[in-house]
């Protein structure tokens, strides 16, 4: 699965990075530019959690989270046959932290890659509304620990999301955002041992941030974010696999800058 994170990374990522070369040329429109996005800080999460063996449950406490993220924005032109304004594409890691009882310790991870393809409601309102799609495939890995050894434990998940998002300037260089979506997914689930599990379930993000322009291509902000699953995998006793329902909340800064394109 790694694998295929990887190649799918690379290849999206040259999808939509090659063609900046040319947006200097174009001359068509006066927005119409690709930019590059770091965004790093500390999640903590509640739920998810591991119960074998026994009463245990063992709730990882959270850790550091950072973000790749590649988009290009055309307004006159538009992208895919004009239908869409902004397109972005990331991968993104998470750990999910761990934590111990006596002898017993529980650790996980997440990687995702997705990618959003969003509307403006108006092209040229400088406050902007903007509706979305956003696809995405995830991976979590655990592994519980006990006097046994390690069991380690996945799961493969691919879903999509409809978001809604809002852009209001406070200052001519200030801008405010608030994001919302919603959507589904279905993935499959495996441990040591254990037969494989399929499962279902949705997704919800609710987010606000404040983001500073500090030249013409780079901009600096700050975001918080809560992030809903309803069904991840979790190891019970004796050692079998179910779901269980996990809210993470994000809390990071990141650096916007424009790197191609036409932007004034």
């Amino acid at each position: 699965m790694k694998k295929i994170l990887i190649g799918m990374t690379i290849a999206a990522a040259g999808a939509f990075a090659m063609p900046a070369q040319a947006t200097e040329f174009l001359g068509k429109s006066n927005i119409d530019f690709f930019y590059a996005e770091l965004e790093g800080g500390y999640a903590v999460f509640s739920g998810g959690s591991d119960t074998a063996p026994g009463p245990l449950s063992l709730e990882p406490d959270g850790g550091a989270y950072g973000t790749f993220l590649l988009g290009h924005v055309s307004i006159d032109d538009g992208i895919i046959g004009g239908y869409v304004d902004r397109a972005e594409l990331w991968v993104t890691f998470a750990d999910q932290g761990d934590d111990a009882v006596s002898t017993y310790t529980t650790e996980r991870d997440y990687w995702e890659v997705g990618t959003r393809f969003q509307h403006y409601y108006d092209q040229n309102a400088m406050n902007k509304m903007m509706w979305g799609f956003e696809p995405f495939i995830g991976k979590f890995d655990g592994t519980f620990t006990s006097g046994m050894g390690p069991i380690p434990y996945d799961a493969d998940i691919y879903g999509a999301m409809l978001s809604f998002e809002s852009e209001h300037y406070y200052t001519p260089s200030t801008m405010f955002h608030f994001r919302a979506a919603v959507g589904a997914y279905g993935g499959s689930s495996s441990a040591s041992g254990v037969p494989d599990d399929n499962f279902g379930g949705f997704r919800g993000q609710l987010a606000a941030g404040v983001t500073q322009q500090v030249t013409d291509r780079l901009k600096v902000g700050a975001v918080a974010r809560l992030d809903y699953f309803s069904d991840i995998p979790s190891l019970t006793a004796p050692s079998a696999l179910t779901t269980d329902g996990q809210l993470g909340a994000y809390f990071g800064v990141n650096l916007n800058y424009i790197f191609a394109g036409i932007y004034e």
